[in-house]
This record gives C-alpha cells, structure tokens and sequence, in this order.
C-alpha cells in the first residue's frame, strides 16, 4: 500500500482510501492506528521498502479488500538477529467475515513466492499470539516450527516460528485462486 493510502485510512476516510486503492473496503474493516503509523514511518524512511510492507487482500472476483498482508521490514532486521537473522517477519489479518476461507493461507504462500522468487528469500518467520488457534494452525500446516517466543510492548506473549526453504515446496505449487 503507498503512503497516501495508509495515510486515508489513518484519516478513516474509506471514499478517499478506495478511490487510491481501486477496490471496496468494507465498513467493518479496520487495521489497528499503530500497524498504519509504523508503516508510514518505514515507508517515509525508505521508500524503497515499500514492495516488503504492508499490501491489502483483495478477493479477485469482487475487488473487496478482505484483508491485509505484508513483511514487517525488509529482511534480516535486529529484531528476528537471535530467531533467523537472514529471515523475513510476515503478519497478516482477514476481516472476520472472510476468514475460515483459506484466504490467510493463500495471501501468505503468494506474499513468500514473490521474496522467495523476485529477491531470493529463503527464511521467513511469523510471530503469533499463542491463544491464536487458527494462526498456530495455519503456521504448522505451512511447515513452520516453533524458535522462540517473545513479548510485544501492546500484544504480550508471541510465540515466533520459522521455515527456512531449499525450494519451492511441491505442495505449495497450486494453492491459488481468490484473492
């Protein structure tokens, strides 16, 4: 997402963010101040991360905005230096209208091609609340293993996977369609 569409949505104005985005965005769909400032303020340090931050999911066959997806920074930040210091952090969020979908899963596997594909990426690692059953779910059926943990100043206790890559698993091959 460019910085003009983070900052409509920082500014709650959902006419001005769909108009730059080009798709609809629910009314129900919020993605929380602090995800957009922080993102705002990479992007207005180093542009050229924005293709790494954060990017809307959007459900092809009605250009509705379901979710959103993206890195936390570009790879290997001082933060993941003692879980995978080459690594790359996703998160993710589906408004809850759209989940229990596969939509987190594809939106996942299609953001990890792009790394892994266009800039080499072999290791990347999510952080995930341990209350987070579909999430836990989701990282285990991906071939994520549990690192480490740590606390987040807002969200508390994350427990942190990750899943180094030789290749383009076989069985991620077609797991696209909806968004």
């Amino acid at each position: 997402m460019c910085p003009e569409l983070l900052e409509a949505l920082l500014a709650r104005n959902r006419e001005l963010a769909e108009k730059i985005g080009g798709f609809t965005i629910p009314e129900d769909f919020v993605i929380t101040v602090r995800t957009l400032r922080t993102r705002l303020r990479q992007l207005h340090a180093r542009p050229e991360a924005q293709p790494w931050l954060l990017r809307a999911i959007v459900l092809k066959q009605s250009q509705t905005m379901c979710g959103r997806i993206g890195f936390h920074s570009e790879p290997g930040p001082e933060e993941l230096r003692n879980v995978a210091a080459d690594g790359v952090e996703l998160g993710y969020e589906v408004g809850e209208s759209f989940r229990r979908q596969g939509i987190a899963r594809e939106a996942a596997l299609r953001l990890m091609k792009w790394a892994y594909e266009e800039n080499d990426q072999r290791c990347f690692v999510l952080s995930i609340d341990p209350g987070n059953t579909p999430s836990l779910k989701l990282a285990r059926s991906m071939g994520f293993r549990e690192t480490g943990y740590h606390i987040d100043e807002e969200d508390g206790l994350e427990l942190y996977f990750a899943r180094r890559l030789q290749r383009w698993p076989v069985e991620w091959a077609t797991a696209y369609g909806r968004c």
